[in-house]
């Protein structure tokens, strides 16, 4: 395969004898550029219109006479710090395709390398099987963002009717299917939305056990639970996903506090060792446990719109990351936490495994985040 090599669309600094290029807000990367070869060399970089083998006779008609060994090395170095493409992969899709995720492909172009393009990282969306718990205000934009990705498949479970109060915040529903299932009439804004596109597999059933959970989740790639309900709903999706031995990602809203986390059997820390950490810090803590509630707290849906939308993408980022394996995932094992009503305070709790923990024993400790790196 001829592989021309592209920059991507970064800034490029020059300054005596140095070239700077900045592309994520948090990377820079300084080259030494003495008598302006390598300032050549990304110029030519930049128009994707050279193989490697080509750019040393390119070099020499600018007036530089770099050696083909040193050209790969650059490239190979200039590939490992993230700033080349693979010019023209994005043919490798049908044109319908391409201007469909015309987006997508450019999010991806942040991660994608000479080994791995934004193409690749999108057929491994459109290959990816996904049980989604829960329709409702984060569950019904969750799904919204999947389809927008062209994620292949996706079996919606949700026991709820759509009301009028939904229309607040659960934008895959309107006036008209007041009173139709959520699960019916999300798979119908899916087709509207997107025919041809993902599969939504609609499917009216209560959330209940372990069993079902596995039921519902076999063959899926990820699972995402964007329900609360029964209480312990972490826990049974958590040992589900040990058994079918895929990832999950959760989110929700307590009071005034956003939240997400996700699990990778085998890999992270897991709900479980949660709980048993928890339990632990509690048992130190007896002078905190001497109290006895006098109210307990209300439960009362404040996730308005943007709160909704704002949960649902980030759960999705997570699960996209899962999915893909852009970058590897954020909150496996994190806590993460927004504070809504103080100033928007951002938290990242990270928790270990705890010793005692009879799923993550089960797994064997080979199985890690490498070996899964071309899942997809």
């Amino acid at each position: 395969m001829r592989v021309r090599p592209q920059l991507k669309p970064i800034s490029v600094v020059q300054r005596p004898a140095e070239v700077i290029l900045v592309g994520r807000a948090l990377e820079a990367t300084y080259l030494d550029d003495v008598d302006g070869s390598v300032t050549a060399l990304l110029r030519l970089l930049a128009e994707g219109r050279h193989t490697i083998a080509e750019l040393p006779a390119a070099l020499r008609a600018l007036g530089f006479e770099v050696g083909e060994a040193d050209v790969a090395d650059a490239v190979r170095a200039l590939d490992e710090v993230g700033v080349l493409l693979r010019a023209g992969s994005d043919d490798d899709l049908d044109p319908a395709t391409r201007r469909r995720h015309e987006s997508n492909l450019r999010f991806y172009d942040l991660f994608a390398g000479l080994h791995r393009t934004s193409t690749d990282f999108h057929r491994a969306m459109a290959a990816a099987d996904v049980l989604l718990l829960g329709a409702g205000g984060m569950g019904s934009g969750i799904l919204q963002s999947l389809i927008g990705l062209g994620v292949g498949w996706v079996r919606l479970v949700d026991f709820d009717t759509v009301e009028e109060k939904n229309l607040a915040r659960q934008f895959a529903y309107g006036r008209d299917d007041v009173g139709r299932t959520k699960v019916d009439a999300a798979r119908d804004w899916a087709a509207r939305y997107s025919p041809g596109g993902t599969v939504v597999e609609a499917v009216h059933e209560r959330v209940t056990d372990v069993a079902s959970i596995r039921r519902l989740g076999a063959g899926a790639s990820l699972v995402i639970c964007a329900i609360d309900s029964p209480d312990d709903v972490h826990l049974l999706v958590n040992e589900a996903c040990f058994d079918l031995g895929v990832p999950f990602v959760t989110g929700g809203l307590q009071y005034s506090t956003m939240f997400y986390w996700s699990v990778e059997p085998g890999v992270s820390a897991c709900r479980r060792c949660l709980e048993l950490n928890r339990q632990d810090e509690a048992a130190t803590m007896p002078a905190l446990l001497d109290r006895s509630v006098v109210l307990p707290a209300g439960r009362a849906n404040r996730a308005t719109g943007p709160v909704a939308q704002l949960l649902a993408g980030l759960v999705t980022l997570e699960a996209g990351r899962y999915l893909t394996r852009t970058d590897p995932p954020v909150a496996a094992g994190v806590y993460h936490t927004v504070e809504l009503a103080d100033g928007m305070a951002t938290v990242r709790s990270p928790w270990p495994r705890h010793p005692d923990c009879p799923l993550c024993a089960r797994v064997a400790p080979a199985r890690s985040a490498a070996a899964l790196s071309t899942a997809g």
